[in-house]
């Protein structure tokens, strides 16, 4: 392979990558605001409102628990560094608190109910003694706030609870923070904004859990680390063929492929046994390509690169239900007989 056909491949993988990324954090911001509520939630006046003037990127989620009000209030009237924990990934909450103050690790996700934290009064400190508790009113909402001097670092934070039916709840976390020097850059703004959503939508899955009866397993953090890396190994071995690999198609949609599973594991966090067998496809395909490139260089590229786009097509459209890989690996094997079909037809016409 030439220089120049190394720089061509190189631009143009970086290139998609760079277009990638560019529309996943320009389009999340479109629903990550609002995720989980409806529209007349997220413009409907809550405590704490009063406090901060809103903007479009302050975030209201909801969901619906299937436990009434006074069996979710013990889990959020416990929440805080040192308390009952966020619910959320304690390793990035001890990473950011160390680089923050130093110390040992603090944060610790409760899987019982704390008594000795069921009394939250204002003052409280909830994360380093900065963000303290503002107002509670016991069974229905926890209102949190910090207001520095300077006026350059403001943080409200509400976790409201309202009955629906006999036996659910109905709950909102509203958001709205103010960093120094955020607002005016657009890029770290972004990343902020969806490092908080990331955070926040874990958060609020571990309490539905929690209050509907069930555990978080011991070491599933590790777990997930462990698929993410999995996932980004696959990505990386697929950019190596695709750089020194004669038959580049494959491992180019591959590593896209890879990629968008990167941002799903982190952005919609599915179901582990689904990142399992997402990760099982990836280093399947990577195995496959690696080593079969010399004959798929030649024969059987077309369903290399078919299985590759098939994957890719189904990670777009699992968002639609169960289906979605199905009917990407559908769409993915024809387009690969086609190809295949149409190149047999050039080496043999």
């Amino acid at each position: 392979m030439s220089k120049r056909s190394k720089i061509v491949r190189l631009a143009m993988g970086m290139l998609l990558v760079i277009a990638i990324l560019v529309a996943t954090f320009a389009l999340l911001p479109r629903w990550t605001p609002t995720w989980g509520a409806t529209a007349a939630e997220a413009a409907r006046a809550l405590p704490g409102d009063e406090l901060i003037e809103r903007v479009s990127g302050d975030t209201t989620h909801g969901a619906t628990i299937d436990a009434p009000p006074e069996e979710v209030w013990p889990w959020i009237a416990q929440v805080g560094d040192v308390r009952g924990g966020f619910y959320s990934y304690t390793f990035i909450e001890n990473l950011l608190q160390k680089a923050a103050a130093g110390g040992e690790a603090i944060y610790h996700n409760a899987n019982r109910i704390l008594s000795q934290f069921q009394d939250p009064q204002p003052g409280q400190g909830l994360v380093m003694d900065s963000l303290k508790v503002y107002d509670v009113e016991p069974g229905q909402w926890l209102l949190a706030a910090q207001k520095s001097e300077e006026g350059d670092f403001n943080w409200v934070w509400l976790w409201h609870l309202e009955p629906v039916g006999a036996d659910q709840t109905r709950l909102l976390v509203r958001m709205a923070i103010r960093l120094p020097g955020v607002a005016g850059n657009p890029v770290v703004s972004k990343v902020t904004d969806l490092g908080a959503f990331v955070m926040g939508q874990r958060m609020i899955k571990g309490l539905k859990l929690r209050a509907e009866g069930g555990t978080e397993p011991a070491g599933i953090e590790v777990v997930e680390i462990v698929l993410w890396v999995a996932a980004l190994v696959a990505g990386l071995g697929a950019a190596v063929l695709f750089f020194t690999r004669r038959a580049w198609q494959a491992p180019l949609l591959l590593g896209l492929a890879a990629l968008l599973t990167l941002i799903w594991f982190t952005v919609w966090q599915p179901p582990i046994w689904l990142r399992i067998l997402f990760d099982i496809a990836l280093l399947a395909l990577l195995w496959g390509v690696a080593r079969l490139g010399r004959i798929l260089a030649d024969r059987g590229s077309g369903m290399a690169t078919g299985a590759a786009f098939g994957l890719l097509l189904g990670l777009t459209l699992l968002e639609n239900g169960p289906a979605g890989p199905l009917v990407g690996a559908f769409v993915g094997a024809v387009i690969g007989v086609i190809i295949e079909t149409l190149g047999v037809r050039k080496r043999t016409g």
